[in-house]
Parts: C-alpha cells; sequence; structure tokens
C-alpha cells in the first residue's frame, strides 16, 4: 500500500487550476439544443361540484357625488372611509395633451415629500402619495378630521411657484440618472424601445419623457417652468371620502390658493390633434418584422408581442349604448378581454400552456394600456435560451387560434367571472376607487364603466371572436431582447416568414 501511494502522482495547485479552466471553457462551449414548437394547448374548464355561485350584485360600485366649486376646481365625493380617516386627492388632469417631463416633476415632488415627512408636525404625513402618469399628477393625504384643514393647505402649496425652494437639486439628478442605469442593467430599456415602435418615435407620449440634457442641467428655473408649463389647458379636482357635510368651506379656500390653469391655445391643440391623431390607417406594419435589441452574454430573453389600436376621432362617443360597445371591435373592451383571455395569469390560454403544459417561461401576461391619446395590446414575458422560438411561436399560434375557432361557453363563462370580480375589485378599497376613477377621469369615460360591465354579461362566443379577428388578423409588433448570436438560428427556423432586425438601443 505503501508503495502504491508513492507512484501515485500528485496534483499540483498549478496543475489543478488548468484543468478547472478546462472544465470551465467545456461548459461554455456547451451547444444550446433548442426546444421545438408545438400546437397551441387549451384547458378544458369544468365547473367543480358544490362550488358557491359568485354573486355579482352584492357590492355594487358606491357613487360619487360631483360638484363645480369654481371655474378651476371640480370636487368629486367618495362615501366615507370605515376607518374615519379623511382621504383627499387633489389632481391636476388634462386629457388633450400629455405633461412634459413628467418624470422629472415626479421625482421633485417625491423628493419634496420625503422632505416634509421629516419637517412637518401632522401626523398623516407620512400617507403623502404622488401618482403621476402622462394625462394626471396626484398628491394624496388619508388624515384625521383635525388635520384636513391643514392637509388641504400642504396639497395646494405644492403646486405654488415656491414649492421647490431649498430642494435638494443634486438628490433628484442622481435620482433620475439612478432610474436610467437601474432600467439598462435590469433590461427596462425595452420599455423605451417598445414605445417607439409601438407608437412611433414622433408619438407626444414619447416626445415627453426622457429628456437627457435637461436631467443633466436641472435647475430651480427649469422646475418653476415645468410647474407652470404641465396647468396650461389643465384642470383641477379633488377627489374626497369625507361625509357630505364635512367639506363645505374648505374646497372654495382651496380654490383661491390653487394656481389658475391658463387655457389652452386653440390654435396649438388643433394642430397637435391633427398631427399625432392615431388614426386606423396607421395600426401596424403589413410587413412581418421581429425587432431584436442584442444583449450579449443575456441569459433569457425577454419578449413583447402587440398591436397599436385605433382611437376613435369623434368627440361626441358616449357609452350609453350597449350596441356601441359592442361594435367598436379595437374599443377598450375588446382591448381588455383579449388581454385578458389570452394573457391573465393562471388561467389565461397564454399562461396554461406555455408556462403550465410545456413550461417556456415562469409568467406570461397580457395588457391593455387604454390612454387618451394611444391604446395598445402588449403580451410580455421572458424565457431561456433555448426556448426563445418556440415561446414566441407559441404566442403567435394562440393568437391565430383566438381568431379561428370559438370560445367554449365554459371557458367564456370564466373570462366573464374575471373581469367581472376584476371591476368590482376596484371599489374594494378607498386607494383602488381612487385610482379607478382618476383614470375614467383621464379618458373623459367616467360613465362607461356600467355600460361595458353589462356587455359582458352578455357577450357571445361570436362577439368574442369578431373582436379576436379585427385585431389578430393584422401583423403584430414583435420586440425581443435577448443575446443574437445565440438565438438568431433558432428564430430564423421557428419564424421563417419573418425578418429579423436588429435594433441600437
Amino acid at each position: 500500500m505503501r508503495q502504491l501511494t508513492r507512484l501515485t502522482p500528485r496534483i499540483t495547485p498549478l496543475a489543478f487550476s488548468f484543468m478547472l479552466l478546462l472544465g470551465l471553457s467545456a461548459c461554455q462551449q456547451t451547444k444550446l439544443v433548442f426546444t421545438d414548437s408545438q400546437a397551441p394547448i387549451v384547458s378544458e374548464f369544468t365547473t367543480l361540484k358544490g362550488a358557491p355561485k359568485v354573486n355579482f350584485n352584492e357590492g355594487k360600485h358606491k357613487t360619487w357625488t360631483v360638484s363645480k366649486i369654481a371655474e378651476n376646481l371640480t370636487l368629486h365625493q367618495y362615501p366615507s372611509s370605515p376607518s374615519e380617516l379623511v382621504y383627499l386627492n387633489l389632481s391636476l388632469i388634462n386629457p388633450k395633451r400629455p405633461f412634459n417631463n413628467i418624470d422629472v416633476l415626479n421625482i421633485a415632488l417625491y423628493q419634496r415629500a420625503y422632505r416634509l415627512a421629516s419637517t412637518s408636525s401632522l401626523t398623516c404625513i407620512e400617507s403623502l402619495r404622488i401618482n403621476a402618469s402622462m394625462h394626471s399628477i396626484s398628491l394624496q393625504m388619508a388624515c384625521p378630521s383635525a388635520e384636513v384643514n391643514s392637509a388641504i393647505t400642504l396639497l395646494a402649496r405644492s403646486w405654488q411657484a415656491e414649492a421647490f425652494e431649498g430642494l435638494d437639486l443634486d438628490t433628484v439628478r442622481r435620482q433620475l440618472k439612478l432610474n436610467k442605469h437601474i432600467n439598462a442593467y435590469s433590461g427596462g430599456e425595452i420599455e423605451t424601445v417598445w414605445a417607439k415602435e409601438i407608437l412611433g418615435e414622433q408619438h407626444p407620449y414619447n416626445l415627453s419623457l426622457r429628456n437627457q440634457a435637461l436631467q443633466d442641467e436641472l435647475t430651480d428655473k427649469d422646475l418653476i417652468k415645468l410647474q407652470s408649463a404641465i396647468l396650461t389647458g389643465s384642470t383641477w379636482h379633488l377627489l374626497t371620502s369625507a361625509k357630505e357635510d364635512a367639506l363645505i368651506e374648505l374646497p372654495k379656500r382651496l380654490a383661491l390658493e390653487l394656481p389658475n390653469p391658463p387655457p389652452a391655445n386653440s390654435k396649438e391643440t388643433s394642430a397637435a390633434s391633427l398631427k399625432h391623431d392615431p388614426l386606423p390607417t396607421v395600426t401596424q406594419h403589413p410587413q412581418k418584422r421581429l425587432y431584436i435589441i442584442d444583449a450579449p452574454g443575456a441569459v433569457q430573453t425577454q419578449v413583447r408581442v402587440g398591436y397599436r389600436l385605433p382611437i376613435s376621432t369623434s368627440t361626441s362617443q358616449t357609452y350609453s349604448d350597449k350596441e356601441m360597445v359592442l361594435n367598436e371591435k379595437s374599443g377598450p373592451l375588446s382591448c381588455q378581454l383579449l388581454a385578458s383571455w389570452l394573457g391573465r395569469s393562471f388561467s389565461g390560454r397564454l399562461y396554461y400552456d406555455l408556462r403550465e403544459q410545456r413550461g417556456l417561461t415562469y409568467g406570461i401576461y397580457g395588457r391593455c394600456f387604454n390612454n387618451p391619446l394611444a391604446r395598445t395590446l402588449k403580451f410580455y414575458g421572458s424565457t431561456q435560451l433555448q426556448h426563445t422560438g418556440a415561446f414566441i411561436s407559441g404566442i403567435l399560434d394562440h393568437l391565430d387560434l383566438a381568431s379561428e375557432t370559438l370560445i367554449e361557453e365554459a371557458e367564456l363563462s370564466v373570462l366573464k367571472i374575471h373581469e367581472k370580480s376584476k371591476y368590482l375589485l376596484t371599489s374594494q378599497s378607498i386607494n383602488s376607487a381612487f385610482a379607478y376613477y382618476l383614470k375614467q377621469l383621464a379618458l373623459k369615460k367616467v360613465d362607461s364603466s356600467e355600460a361595458q360591465q353589462n356587455v359582458i354579461s352578455e357577450l357571445t362566443p361570436l362577439a368574442l371572436q369578431h373582436m379576436a379577428q379585427h385585431v389578430f388578423l393584422s401583423t403584430p409588433t414583435i420586440l425581443i431582447r435577448g443575446d443574437m448570436d445565440k438565438i438568431e438560428k433558432d428564430l430564423h427556423e421557428k419564424l421563417p416568414h419573418w425578418e429579423i432586425i436588429p435594433i441600437k438601443y
């Protein structure tokens, strides 16, 4: 045994390192085996025995009481909260044009809120929240009755010219740069590129954000100009959850403290609407093009598949007639239903097939983005490199299937329950009720919800198929982010009729 031990060669540290390097090199050279495509799989929905029936007549939406306080302010009163806190939401809304540089103003308001949290004597100051979108910006608080007066004053002063005095602009600039780096590191830049591809680089939404020169050299005067600019053509709205007789004089005083938004120039508004109106003739590219952001070394592929839907140019359109809602095959209801049918989690067709059955992704979802100047339908998810071609072709196959085959009554029933439940949930808390109502205010569709719910109740398989055909028979926009060297061959094999176009970000 000793003799054998002496004859055994000893592995030096240098030799061991060399062998380890060879092993790692071999791992890096491992050839990807790409997943085959297969026909789409649809779940079978069966009624559970003994399961309770959902009663949608319970928990009906509470109504809002609307009062015009002054020319520049409208009061919207919601039933009081069981907690007896008074919710206050001061919102500036402009449905006709997006707010320029709202990303900068949003960060500045957040920094102001942090400063107030450490200096204000209000016990409810930590409830201050800022919610910004392209057409609305809101400041919200939830306070005891004794502090409502002071809270309203604080909200009003947030819009005075001196609101940003003493603000740490270095912190604002750093936060803006940090957000950009986080997007680059996390792959979030795909959303920026997606917005440009689906809407066009000259769309108002793309021109209103990411002003790098402004962000790098931001000054106090710049913030004041931004604050003043978004007032033009906008209107003030105060949403409250107080008892009806609790707020009588306060809104009148608030109207005096708020800056008066100057009216928009009618010529500019008209020209802008003509230039940027998303007419039906500009929905999609007829050519089959797949855009790819090359990300060398990426271990997964991010995928976006979707459509830009036309928005009606009629200013007199309402949703009082259910037939009008049904006939608007690319309208907000169609967009919402198609997103939920294929893209809702767990029971959506894409999630069930591509995740639960084939294991190609951790999640695949659909969402309708309904805004005053643009409406888009997007399906999105991520997949491993070897599944890239199968994942994308799987999404496209389901779009074709939805257009070609009628939905079963059992599956349609599940879709209806999902939509009605989602609608009921919007009134289950003050915050969700306020958020939903503000969205409707920005869209000028406050009275449309009940009509849409009635249409959903009467929806037939044929009507849903017509919606799918109207959208899915056109060519979708496809954008992915992944390692092009590794997945390009698979894309050509799985999608032979699609042109692969690299995009630099």
